[in-house]
């Protein structure tokens, strides 16, 4: 106010007006420039989410403490860290206005009536964790009355809550508490980050623990801004929209690349020493020599010790890889065949009536030369989901190869499976898939005949398949060879 007073008065008495106004001017665009150089932001965090984020020792560490250094650095923003003790606490900080924004969480409906969303900037799978015992599961359809934990507050509780009612879930303070609840046995799986369940693996050497399945959908993960502060996204925006892919991948490596550190009680050690001193002079030469020697020995103990949980960790994950699809995470065609195909006949024979579908993605080669790979990607992802939400939990589905998908279903019958295929044409049609693109599938139905090998009805439901595509595409065929 003072500024505007006395370049106001400086108009009115300089005997040279236009230079004055020029002048006012010039100092008034100065004034209002110095005002909004800097805009302090006030912010929250998870306290225990690593390697996202993070307060250790009052600091803000992880992922997201790097870009919030990163916005910083190529913005007016100034951001100032509220310490919270858990994530409940940090979501209601950000609801009652004692904190502007959070720099790492998933976009939910609920959350949607307190926050604003910026763009997606960081991907990551979820995955269940159980103990080495219990099963591979290959979703939350497959989890039956086992007890599944899940952080409180986290979007996974409520998509679990909307998708999967019937699912027995308690909600724990954190991921670690999870974790740890799976060891102690109090609950038979947990369901986190892939990335932060396997640095808290390594951290604490939790050895016991394995990954069972893929817990639901991807995070993924934004920055989320209080009602009235919408006005940061748009410079947010900009900012994580820029970010060089070289910054990303140094960010991501800092952050999981995470090293066991075991420290040596060297107060232990000399207090031993001490002892040794005191009741024999003599044998201080020989204590010490034994003493050095058994710490090489140790660190190269615990140096193997180390190898051994990644090289058992590396061995459960490639174990889990071998029977999945990298893509659509269905089983693979791998896993078909060594538990179906080759598996003799009398294995599944009281398991009732069982009819195999085949199908067919009408046209994929168009939308791949059309639209690109990455669109055919994401297509296949989105149609491994419809697929999953539309069979029974006793079906088994499974990607074939490229366009092509198979399901297994046990103890039904021709008419049923007819049905299924219909309601998966309606639900693909409804489907917005990547892209506005219109999906049709083609479909082949055999029902495995008495004493029939698993590999001819697969031959009968592969030809039931292309006469759908030879009367036009978008159709239903069954096999009807051993009716």
């Amino acid at each position: 106010m003072g500024c505007r007073y006395w370049v106001l008065l400086l108009c009115l008495c300089s005997p040279l007006s236009g230079n004055a106004e020029r002048l006012a001017s010039t100092y008034l665009n100065a004034a209002e420039d110095a005002n909004h150089a800097t805009q302090l932001v006030r912010y929250c965090v998870d306290p225990d989410w690593l390697p996202y984020e993070a307060i250790r020792d009052g600091q803000h560490v992880g992922i997201s403490s790097d870009y919030i250094r990163y916005i910083e650095a190529h913005s007016s923003l100034k951001f100032s860290l509220v310490p919270t003790t858990s994530w409940t606490q940090t979501l209601h900080f950000l609801q009652t206005g004692r904190c502007d924004l959070t720099p790492l969480l998933n976009k939910t409906a609920t959350r949607e009536q307190f926050l604003h969303f910026s763009h997606v900037y960081f991907r990551s799978p979820n995955v269940l964790v159980s103990l080495k015992e219990q099963p591979f599961l290959q979703g939350f359809e497959n989890i039956g009355s086992r007890t599944l934990a899940v952080p409180d507050g986290y979007r996974l509780a409520e998509y679990i809550h909307h998708y999967y009612p019937n699912v027995h879930t308690i909600k724990v303070a954190s991921e670690p508490a999870g974790l740890e609840a799976v060891l102690e046995k109090k609950v038979d799986l947990f369901v986190g980050s892939m990335f932060s369940v396997n640095a808290y693996i390594q951290q604490t050497g939790f050895n016991h623990l394995k990954i069972a399945g893929w817990g639901g959908p991807e995070d993924e993960l934004r920055v989320g801004v209080s009602l009235g502060h919408e006005a940061l996204l748009p410079i947010i925006n900009q900012v994580l929209d820029n970010v060089d892919e070289l910054e990303r991948i140094r960010i991501y490596q800092k952050w999981n690349n995470i090293t066991i550190i075991d420290e040596t009680n060297y107060l232990l050690i000399y207090q031993v020493i001490a002892g040794t001193l005191l009741v024999i002079f003599l044998l201080v030469t020989r204590t010490y020599v034994i003493s050095r020697y058994n710490r090489r020995l140790t660190d190269k103990n615990q140096q193997l010790e180390v190898l051994r949980l990644q090289l058992e960790q590396s061995n459960a994950e490639l174990e889990f890889l071998s029977t999945h699809d990298p893509l659509t995470k269905l089983y693979n065609r791998h896993y078909f065949n060594r538990q179906f195909v080759h598996e003799h006949r009398a294995a599944i024979s009281m398991e009732g009536a069982i009819c195999l579908v085949m199908l067919d993605i009408d046209f994929f080669k168009e939308i791949n030369d059309t639209l690109g790979h990455a669109i055919g990607d994401k297509i296949l992802m989105e149609l491994s989901s419809v697929l999953q939400h539309c069979v029974r939990e006793s079906d088994v589905v499974a990607r074939w190869g490229g366009e092509e998908f198979v399901i297994l279903c046990h103890q039904t019958s021709l008419d049923a499976v007819k049905s299924l295929c219909q309601r998966i044409a309606h639900a693909i049609k409804d489907y917005h898939f990547s892209g506005d693109v219109r999906l049709t599938c083609s479909f082949g139905i055999a029902k495995l005949a008495v004493n029939e090998p698993m590999q001819s009805c697969f031959e009968r439901a592969d030809k039931a398949l292309y006469q759908a595509k030879a009367l036009g595409r978008d159709q239903i065929c069954v096999d009807e060879t051993h009716l």
